[in-house]
């Protein structure tokens, strides 16, 4: 059966009429970043719906203020927004209502219907109360746009409206919105690493903005991609600083409020990811927090690759010194040793392709199953070099364990019950020593293996 992208329906208007409060009511989640600071919003960001059995993409974008859009940051937020606009096949223009229609939502209606010929949805945000559409009909209207909604994306009033009337339109394509199973890499790290540029390059397109100031990223974004026919959802993040630093030493609280979230929402990307791509700086040294990121990653079970980007800025390299890079970071995260490492630079677009086919190796470890059958010998041979000394006391005889079975339980991430006769009395060391005779067995770079013990 083939596969087709579901029908697209974005949010667009200028900033801070509510596109983003309106993205979380529809598709019923938090993930875009709510603020009264104009431009808040700067990636795209898109989530399924469901609605009366029709599947669609909601797309949150930026604002398209054009008399704000002659900075560098604000013209590829611009671009970002109407090559969305493009790719969808309806457009729900929002204004608010408490301020009415205002000269720029007429510019920006006005440029829209240059080149965007799909239905037009016109939405009147913030009417919290039926009296608060009372003046507005006239000049509504005036924008020549049916259907209208008057809604409040705040408390969800005509929400449901809304949809019904996306769902008229969407129900008559025949499009086969079948979708295929994806793998969730969240690219995470501090702030300015190139998380983003790693992820244009990779997909070899400008998709995410990127800027040299930090904190460009402030939404997580689900990018669809599909490499070696497995599909995978890249998931940029916002740069996650020390807890301590989060939210301060901003020249506008509001600024700050936004990083609080912004961190909160890329922890969120690690939570339901299935594979983690930390990427560190090959010029910094290892900190705190990048500790504390590989930490999150390796506890909650996700499959692991690290990227140290640019590698351009070493100087004077020699065929030892990724070797010797390789040492300094298995030192610094030891806990991490079943990681890959692999060096890159985004600038020059050095060894992204490998990235790639790391993925796509820690994805099929990640939900690798081993027999029953396969799981004896490895049995068989810890047990041989387990052996404890035999002892006529009755007392020591009751203190030896012996190996029952060990069998794979679980995969994503690939858990193993290791049956003993007495847990408590097994050596720790053991334990260590069936994870490293695992590994030597089977192919599990990059992936976290938890082996639990039990009678």
């Amino acid at each position: 059966m083939k596969n087709k992208k579901r029908p697209r329906v974005v949010l667009i208007g200028r900033m801070n009429v509510g596109k983003s409060t309106l993205f979380n009511r529809l598709s019923e989640t938090n993930r875009a970043i709510i603020s009264s600071l104009g431009g808040t919003t700067r990636d795209v960001k898109n989530s399924a719906v469901k609605w009366r059995g029709v599947e669609f993409d909601i797309v949150d974008s930026g604002g398209l203020d054009v008399k704000e859009a002659d900075a560098p940051l604000e013209k590829m937020v611009v671009q970002q927004t109407e090559r969305a606009l493009r790719e969808s096949e309806i457009a729900v223009f929002m204004i608010d209502g408490q301020t009415g229609v205002l000269p720029q939502d007429k510019k920006i209606l006005k440029k829209i219907k240059t080149f965007y010929h799909q239905p037009i949805f016109l939405v009147v945000n913030k009417i919290d109360k039926t009296k608060d559409k009372t003046n507005l009909d006239t000049e509504i209207f005036k924008l020549n746009i049916e259907p209208i909604f008057y809604i409040s994306a705040k408390n969800g009033r005509g929400s449901g409206d809304l949809l019904d009337a996306l769902w008229e339109v969407l129900a008559k394509k025949t499009v086969d919105i079948t979708q295929p199973n994806y793998t969730a890499i969240a690219i995470v790290g501090r702030p300015n690493v190139g998380k983003s540029s790693l992820l244009n390059g990779i997909l070899n397109e400008e998709r995410v903005i990127v800027a040299d100031s930090a904190h460009t990223t402030r939404d997580s974004n689900d990018i669809p991609y599909t490499y070696q026919d497995k599909n995978f959802l890249l998931v940029d993040t916002a740069g996650i600083r020390k807890q301590a630093n989060v939210g301060k030493r901003w020249p506008d609280q509001r600024l700050g409020d936004i990083e609080k979230k912004s961190v909160q929402t890329a922890m969120q990307a690690i939570e339901r990811a299935d594979v983690v791509v930390l990427v560190l700086e090959a010029q910094k040294k290892i900190g705190v927090q990048d500790k504390k990121i590989s930490q999150l990653a390796a506890e909650g079970g996700k499959g692991l690759l690290i990227v140290v980007n640019k590698w351009d800025l070493i100087e004077e390299k020699t065929p030892s010194t990724i070797n010797e890079f390789r040492d300094y970071f298995d030192g610094a995260l030891p806990f991490l040793r079943w990681a890959p490492i692999i060096f890159v630079s985004a600038k020059d677009k050095l060894r992204l392709k490998e990235i790639l086919n790391l993925v796509v190796r820690i994805t099929d470890n990640y939900q690798r199953k081993i027999d029953f059958e396969d799981l004896k010998p490895i049995l068989k041979k810890v047990e041989s070099h387990y052996r404890p000394k035999q002892s006529r006391t009755r007392k020591y005889k009751k203190t030896i364990v012996r190996f029952k079975s060990l069998v794979q339980s679980s995969i994503r991430p690939p858990r193993f019950i290791l049956s003993v006769t007495r847990p408590k009395d097994l050596p720790l060391a053991l334990i260590d020593i069936f994870e490293r005779e695992l590994r030597s067995a089977f192919d599990f770079e990059g992936v976290k293996i938890i082996i639990e013990v039990k009678k």
